[in-house]
């Protein structure tokens, strides 16, 4: 900490990432990989607004664009790994789930199924549809 004093930042502060940089292809399935401790959670969150603590310093582009969080919650998803899924539901059922979670409150019931449904689509889950997470 005396760096960051040295430095004329008065409060103690920990990095928890630096310089950070990366892409993601539209429409490709994106794996983030790398030893425990590494940053990836740390990284997800900052991406997903879920960091509401601490700082956050640097810019995030969508195509070039400033990150809007309402759009980029749109367009991304962010599945953790971790036992937070039930292990007694389906994959169609964890992707309904999801929808449910994500979409606004006005959105009826079938069009959530027509969500999931393309989800199962679009990740090529068809075959895995009524198996156990």
């Amino acid at each position: 900490m005396k760096e960051m004093k040295s430095e004329g930042i008065d409060e103690d502060r920990l990095q928890l990432l630096h310089d950070a940089s990366g892409a993601f292809r539209p429409g490709v399935l994106t794996a983030l990989i790398g030893v425990s401790g590494a940053g990836k959670t740390t990284l997800m969150d900052v991406l997903a607004g879920r960091k509401t603590g601490g700082y956050i310093e640097g810019s995030i582009s969508i195509s070039g664009y400033p990150k809007n969080q309402a759009t980029f919650a749109r367009v991304s998803g962010y599945c953790e790994q971790n036992d937070i899924h039930s292990p007694n539901v389906t994959v169609y059922e964890s992707l309904l789930f999801s929808a449910w979670l994500r979409l606004p409150s006005d959105v009826n019931t079938q069009t959530r199924k027509v969500c999931g449904d393309n989800l199962k689509l679009l990740y090529f889950l068809g075959h895995y549809e009524f198996s156990k997470l």
